[in-house]
C-alpha cells in the first residue's frame, strides 16, 4: 500500500504528467484536428498516418490516452495534496504564543524610557497582548489561513481537471453537412463511429462566399434556420461567430461547391427530363434507367459534370456532360442519348460540432487558481512579537517577526513599527 502512496504522491510521476499533457496539447495544436482518416495517411504517409489514428491524434482531447493521463493525474494531486496536508495543518496549528521572549526571530532590541505600560496602551489597538511574569509579550498573527491557500490553487486544478474529464467522457466533437435548402441533425463524431442525432434541426437556407483578388476565400458564411419542435429562429454563422444552442457549438469549417444539373435522357422515340441532385439520384423508372452525379465543375466557360449511369441488367458507365452538347451511350441494344440542359450551383456548408459538458467547471477552475494564486502569493503567513520588560531606563523591548516568504518585506515593516510606537529611543 505505501508503495502505491509513493508512486501517486510523486515529483516524478507529476513532472511526467505535466509533460506529456503539454506535448498533448502541442500536437492537438500542430495535428489537423476532425480530418478523415484518409486525409492523414495521404498528408503524412502510412507509418505515420497508422500512428495518427491509432492513438487518436486526429481529435486527441477525447482519445482514450488522453482521458488516462488525466485521471493519473487527478489521482498524482489528490495523493500530494493529502501528503502535504498534515505539514500544512501542524503549521496552522502552531501557537504563536508558546515562543521564547528573549529568543524572537529577526530580533531587534530597543531601550526606551517610556514604561511597559505606556507601551502597552498604545500597542493594544494592532496587537493581542498578554501579562507574563515580568512585562507583556504582544502577538501580531495575519493571515495564518494561507498555509491552505496552496490547496486552493490544487482544488482549482481538480474541478479544471474533473471538467475536462467531463468534457473528454460525455462531450464529443464532429461535423455536419448540409447542402443550401436541406436540414439535418445528424452530427457524425470524430472519434465514433455512426452518428448522433441532434434534439433539433439546422436548415442551410443560403451560403455566402467572397474571394479576395486572388482566387484565395476571403470570408463565407452560413445562414441557417434552427428549427427545435414548434419554435425556430435564423442565425448567421460566420467563421470566428459559432451558433450555440442548447450548449452545443456549431462553428464555420468548411463548404464545398455542388450542382443540381436538369438533364434530358432519349431512349427512341421517348425522352424524360431528369433533376438530379447531390447525393440523391434520378431514375427513369419504365426504363430501368438510373442515373446519379459524380462531380461538377467549370472550366473555359462550359460547366460539366460527370455522372454514372446504369440500366437493368448491364453494369454501369460513367461519362462527362458538357452544357448545350449531346452525348452517346450504348447499352445493348439500346443507345441513350443525354444532354444537360441546365445546371444550378448548391453550396454545401460543412459544420465543425462541439459539445463540452464539461466547460463550465474549467472556467470555474480557472477562476479559483487565479483567486488561490494570487491568495498564495499576497496573503503570506506573518507573526511580529513585542516583548515588553521594565528597565531601569523605563522599558526593555524586544522586537522579532517570522514571515513564510517576502523577508525583507518583514524587516522594513519592523523599523516602520519601531518609528511609529518606539521613537523616544535612548
Amino acid at each position: 500500500m505505501k508503495k502505491i502512496v509513493d508512486f501517486f504522491s510523486s515529483l516524478r510521476l507529476a513532472i511526467f504528467l505535466f509533460l506529456a499533457l503539454a506535448t498533448t496539447s502541442i500536437l492537438g495544436t500542430i495535428l489537423p484536428q476532425g480530418k478523415e482518416p484518409g486525409f492523414y495517411f495521404a498528408k503524412y504517409g502510412s507509418f505515420w498516418g497508422k500512428i495518427i489514428n491509432f492513438f487518436q491524434l486526429y481529435d486527441a482531447y477525447h482519445s482514450w490516452w488522453y482521458i488516462a493521463l488525466l485521471s493519473v493525474f487527478l489521482l498524482n494531486l489528490i495523493f500530494c495534496s493529502a501528503k502535504r496536508f498534515p505539514v500544512s495543518l501542524g503549521l496552522y496549528r502552531r501557537d504563536p504564543w508558546s515562543i521564547d521572549p528573549e529568543k524572537l526571530p529577526m530580533r531587534k532590541e530597543i531601550i526606551t524610557s517610556k514604561s511597559p505600560e505606556e507601551l502597552k496602551s498604545s500597542l493594544e489597538k494592532e496587537f493581542d497582548i498578554k501579562a507574563l511574569k515580568e512585562g507583556f509579550l504582544g502577538v501580531k498573527d495575519r493571515f495564518r489561513w494561507s498555509y491552505f491557500s496552496v490547496y486552493f490553487v490544487h482544488g482549482s486544478i481538480l474541478v479544471i481537471v474533473i471538467g475536462a474529464l467531463i468534457g473528454a467522457i460525455y462531450g464529443y466533437r464532429g461535423y455536419m453537412n448540409i447542402l443550401e435548402g436541406e436540414k439535418s441533425n445528424k452530427v457524425f463524431p470524430f472519434q465514433k463511429k455512426g452518428y448522433i442525432s441532434l434534439p433539433f434541426y439546422i436548415k442551410l437556407d443560403k451560403f455566402e462566399i467572397e474571394f479576395y483578388p486572388n482566387g484565395m476565400p476571403k470570408d463565407y458564411r452560413s445562414h441557417v434556420t434552427v428549427i427545435d419542435g414548434n419554435q425556430s429562429f435564423n442565425y448567421l454563422i460566420r467563421v470566428n461567430h459559432p451558433l450555440e444552442y442548447k450548449k452545443i457549438r456549431f462553428y464555420q469549417s468548411s463548404y464545398q461547391e455542388y450542382a443540381a444539373i436538369k438533364i434530358r435522357v432519349e431512349i427512341g422515340n421517348k425522352s424524360k427530363d431528369l433533376v438530379i441532385k447531390p447525393f440523391r439520384d434520378g431514375s427513369w423508372e419504365e426504363e430501368d434507367l438510373t442515373i446519379g452525379l459524380i462531380q461538377y465543375g467549370e472550366a473555359h466557360g462550359f460547366r460539366m459534370a460527370k455522372v454514372w449511369i446504369t440500366k437493368e441488367g448491364h453494369e454501369p458507365q460513367m461519362i462527362w456532360l458538357i452544357e448545350g452538347h449531346r452525348q452517346e451511350l450504348s447499352f445493348s441494344p439500346h443507345k441513350i442519348s443525354l444532354s444537360m440542359l441546365e445546371a444550378k450551383p448548391i453550396f454545401m456548408t460543412g459544420l465543425q460540432v462541439r459539445k463540452d459538458p464539461g466547460a463550465i467547471l474549467v472556467w470555474i477552475g480557472f477562476l479559483l487558481m487565479i483567486l488561490g494564486i494570487f491568495a498564495a502569493f499576497f496573503f503570506t503567513h506573518r507573526v511580529i512579537w513585542v516583548y515588553i520588560r521594565p528597565h531601569e531606563k523605563g522599558s526593555r523591548v524586544i522586537v522579532g517577526g517570522y514571515s513564510k516568504r517576502y523577508r525583507e518585506d518583514l524587516k522594513k515593516q519592523i523599523e516602520r513599527f519601531v518609528n511609529k510606537y518606539l521613537i523616544d529611543l535612548t
